[in-house]
């Protein structure tokens, strides 16, 4: 089998695997204080996955059959948390030329029951947060309720608008740390704040509501960043894509079921220690990943500038490339001539989240934009060499 470029890969070389095996402690709470600060907030809170730490913003702010505002076009688990949380997600379709939540679409859809909004950069391409926060304010106004804004940084560690970072602004930031995120601790997420109230109260939530496991998910964390390091070697990877597309990785793989609202089993426990210690290295690795991963997107997107079969939205000043991404109308056979090439192409996120069977009973009309680009989105390896 020929040799196979993977359409993500992780930063790695042997500083994780060292951090990995030194048996230090007090780590999670270094990363937390560093991760905030490098993203300009007070105060971090690691949590076991991104999804968990937005589930329980909804809960210390006792969200309860509730509207909360959110893409689409997002990754599903946002919609999970919302649901598993006790909450009623509200869709917006995506602004024509841009990835993101439609600003119109968002006035549209504001209630007085609507109690919180999940502000999507995706790909790494910021919102204007300005705008964001004034039509929140107006609908407060309007509706005498306090209406929760999360910066949803998944994509767009670092993102900026107009200068600034987009997790400035709102209550609260999400960020998702596994292997195929900017810089990752292996599995977890972050929430980060410049609230006291809010860190306070999510601070006391998890360390109440999330037991440790710490000997069984340390080693568990240790043996799949050896797997992956080892995976991802483009010799070795060409069997792992064959295995993944023979369904036998699904388990390892797959993290949505269309028909299925859930999270993770171990998606309520304590983060460890190897994680951030990992992370740790990966944050102090952020600069360096960003250009590089800027650069490639750079080049892509000289090359395809006259290329009628691919459309591309612009890279936006302040924009971070967690993905490189294109439109084009035959989506496998793209992939085709590429796998000829010996190079993966994604098709990150090829769904609509309104359109999965589990949320049909969410939706409010249609999202054509959501649609179309679920259909038509492919993505090029970006990750730095």
């Amino acid at each position: 089998m020929k040799p196979l470029i993977s359409r993500l890969k992780p930063y790695y070389n042997s500083k994780e695997f060292i951090a990995a095996v030194l048996p230090t402690i007090g780590n999670i709470e270094s990363f937390e204080m560093e991760f905030a600060e490098k993203f300009e907030c007070k105060s971090g809170i690691m949590f076991p996955y991104g999804r968990s730490g937005l589930y329980s913003l909804f809960k210390i702010w006792q969200l309860s059959n509730d509207e909360i505002i959110c893409p689409a076009y997002t990754c599903v688990v946002v919609a999970h948390a919302i649901v598993l949380s006790g909450n009623i997600p509200v869709f917006v379709d995506c602004e024509e030329g841009s990835f993101n939540m439609s600003y119109a679409g968002i006035r549209n859809v504001i209630t007085e029951k609507t109690r919180a909004i999940v502000v999507t950069h995706l790909f790494g391409y910021p919102m204007d947060v300005g705008m964001i926060n004034k039509i929140v304010e107006e609908a407060e106004e309007k509706y005498g309720n306090k209406i929760y804004i999360i910066q949803d940084v998944a994509h767009a560690f670092g993102a900026k608008w107009n200068g600034e970072m987009v997790t400035k602004y709102g209550d609260a930031s999400i960020f998702g740390l596994n292997i195929s995120k900017i810089i990752n601790s292996i599995f977890g997420g972050m929430v980060i704040t410049n609230d006291d109230v809010i860190y306070k109260k999510l601070i006391e939530y998890r360390n109440n509501n999330f037991p440790k496991q710490n000997v069984s998910r340390s080693l568990k964390r240790f043996i799949y960043l050896v797997s992956v390091y080892i995976a991802f070697n483009k010799f070795i990877y060409t069997l792992v894509n064959w295995l993944e597309n023979k369904g036998f990785l699904d388990r390892f793989v797959k993290y949505y079921d269309e028909s299925v609202i859930d999270f993770p089993c171990d998606w309520n426990y304590y983060p460890v220690e190897i994680e951030a210690r990992v992370g740790l290295v990966q944050l102090r690795k952020y600069d360096e990943i960003i250009q590089k991963r800027t650069s490639k997107s750079i080049k892509y997107a000289e090359y395809f500038k006259n290329d009628d079969r691919i459309k591309l939205v612009p890279l936006s000043e302040g924009a971070t490339c967690s993905h490189f991404v294109g439109l084009v109308s035959d989506r496998d056979k793209w992939i085709a001539e590429y796998r000829e090439r010996g190079i993966q192409l994604g098709t990150i996120i090829d769904y609509s989240v309104p359109y999965m069977s589990a949320y049909e009973k969410y939706r409010r009309g249609e999202y054509p934009v959501s649609r179309f680009y679920s259909e038509h989105i492919i993505n090029f390896p970006n990750w730095p060499e």
